[in-house]
Order: C-alpha cells, then structure tokens, then sequence
C-alpha cells in the first residue's frame, strides 16, 4: 500500500503483449506503478473508471470498436484523467483526431526509455497544474458569488439598523421639537432632556454601527490593540479565556497587512466563538526574520480539516475562502490545522512590511 500511495500509478493500453510487458517493466525501472495492462478502447475505459490511475498510457491503434483516441475522448470527459498517446502512426489524420482529446503527450514508437521517462513526467506535473488551477478558478468563482451575498446581506443589515434603530431615534426627536414648538412655554420640562437623551443614544447606535464595519482603533493605533480589544469582545460574548502575545516595539505594519490579520482573526474568532466549544485561546503576533507570524489556537473540539477544505472549495465556508484570499494577496500564506478533540490552529505567514515600505 505505501508503494501505491508514494509512486505514479499508470495505465497501459496496448495491443501487442510483448509491447505490453515491455512498457510494464521500463515503467517499474522507472518508479512507477502499472496498475494494468489492457489491449482494447472498452476494457482501458472500465480500467481507468475501476483504478483511477493518475496518467493512461494509451496505444492509438486497438482491437475492438473503439481505438485508443476514442477511448481517450472518454476518459478525458468523464474522469479528467491524463492521457499520454503511444503509437508508431504519425499521419496528419490521426494527428489533428488525436489532438481534440488535449493529450498530454504523444510518443513515437519505437522509443528510448528516456524520452519516456521525459514524457510521463512532464505529462504528470502539467496534469498537476491543470488540476491546481481548476481548483483556485472554481474557489474563486465560489468566492466571488459568496461576496456578493454576503456584501448584499450587510448592506441589508445595515439599512435595517439605520431604520429601526437611528430612524426611530430621529423621529422621536423630530416628534419633542414639534411638541416644544407647538406648546412653547407650555411643554412639558422635561422635554428637552428626553431629546438630549435620545440623541445620546442615536450618538452611541451610530459608533456602534460604525465599529462593526470598521473598528477606527485599527486606524488609529494599530494592530496589536485592535486585536486586543476584539479578543476581550470575543472572550466576553463566547465564554471563553483569551491571552494576547505581542512583541513589544513592533511599530505600525503596513495597512493592507493590519486590516487582513485583523479580519482573518475575526474570522478565526467567530467559528471559535460557533463551533470550538473552547475555553482558551492564544493569539500571537511576532516577527519571525522578514515575515510575520501570526497564530490563532485554541483548545475546543477541533474539526476534520479535509472536510473543511471540500466545503471551502465548493464554496460552502466562505470565511475560509475568505482568509486564504487576503494571505494570498499579502503575499502569504495561510495554513488551518485541526485534529477532532485537541483544538485547533490558524497560521498566517507572510512578508514583514511596515507602513513606511511600500509594495
């Protein structure tokens, strides 16, 4: 099982036997696994469904009803699976058929064991960047749809909160000085403290709003006590104990960096606060050489991290998605550890930039 796991598993579809068995051993020689060897279109077709190899070497030329570019068409559609053509035709027919089906290399035969080694690893490492690519283009297309909802929904909560909370306030304002003037000395007396009151409150529901947008400690001192003021937020609403690490003297990072490490830790802090059923956090924030090092951790339930990157890549968590979207564009990385029943970690690395440096 670990020499299945650790080496390229490849599929042979060939029609003549010591071909066949000749390509199986200069694989073997060459550090890879044949899963099989089979000699016609169908049979290279129900293979590669049953074995998911990891690249089809596939002969043009078959037995039965299908050919090799035919059973490769198959493959290709159904199982995105490499397919690299071995075959001693060269005919400008076959070329431009066999070239609908995007191979992802073409041998020649008869063949030397270092072009083969040569085309097997460049069809592998290509399948894997095609494979890498279509997975960030759909995260992104995920995340992009997912932003729009979400930027729809806080613009949704937004206007209610300016209606039912700030709304009323005017209103109620708007009713007392309609009264004074209406009544003028003869208006109740206390009515123009019940106006100052309400306007303290309106006051108090504006910073409020304005705080959950954008907290204006970030902009005005920084960092570190913007996180520290969020952790005591946090700690006070999910029940749980939250310490703060911070080298001293840091000075002010860049602003794209602060307002990315401050959402990602928000972020980190609301699935706590949802999920973790933690009773301690630690947040630190240190410079490591040129980059800066950013955890999270905590010690709650912990989750199956394989299944939050499936639900993140089809865009069902969007706070992951999220997160790894503002390391990438700080140049960063971001890795989320967890194992069931020991907590979890959040770590962001990325360059070291003050605010005096620039991109």
């Amino acid at each position: 099982m670990s020499v299945q796991s650790s080496k390229p598993r490849v599929l042979v579809v060939e029609d003549e036997l010591i071909v066949a068995r000749d390509i199986e051993q200069q694989l073997l020689d060459l550090g890879y696994v044949c899963v099989a060897c089979v000699n016609t279109g169908e049979l290279a077709v129900t293979h590669a469904e049953q074995f998911k190899p990891d690249l089809v070497l596939m002969d043009i030329q078959l037995a039965g009803d299908i050919d090799g570019i035919a059973a490769a068409q198959k493959i290709r559609s159904q199982l995105a699976l490499p397919v690299v053509f071995l075959t001693a035709f060269a005919a400008d027919d076959v070329l431009a058929r066999a070239k609908l089906t995007e191979p992802f290399g073409y041998i020649l035969k008869p063949f030397s064991e270092r072009e083969l080694r040569t085309v097997l690893s460049m069809a592998l490492y290509k399948h894997q960047a095609e494979a890498k690519l279509i997975s960030t283009t759909r995260q992104l297309q995920a995340l992009s749809q997912r932003v729009l909802e979400v930027q729809e929904q806080e613009r949704r909560r937004v206007a209610i909160e300016l209606h039912d909370e700030l709304g009323q306030s005017l209103t109620a304002i708007k009713i007392n000085l309609q009264l004074g003037e209406k009544f003028k000395d003869q208006a109740p007396p206390d009515l123009y403290s019940e106006n100052i009151r309400i306007v303290e409150d309106a006051l108090r529901q504006v910073r409020s709003l304005a705080t959950a947008l954008r907290p204006s400690m970030l902009d005005d001192l920084g960092l570190a006590p913007a996180l520290k003021w969020m952790a005591e937020q946090s700690a006070n609403r999910g029940g749980f104990e939250v310490k703060f690490h911070q080298e001293r003297s840091m000075g002010r990072l860049a602003s794209d960096i602060e307002t990315a490490c401050f959402r990602i830790v928000q972020e980190a802090l609301t699935n706590i606060s949802r999920h973790s059923q933690a009773k301690r956090v630690d947040i630190s924030l240190r410079r490591d050489g040129s980059d800066m090092l950013l955890h999270v951790r905590d010690d709650g339930i912990g989750f199956d991290t394989a299944a939050m990157r499936e639900r993140a890549s089809t865009g069902a968590s969007l706070g992951v998605l999220g997160m790894q979207e503002r390391a990438t564009l700080l140049g960063g990385q971001l890795d989320i550890s967890s194992t069931p029943g020991n907590g979890s970690m959040v770590l962001l690395k990325c360059p070291w930039r003050t605010q005096a440096e620039r991109v």
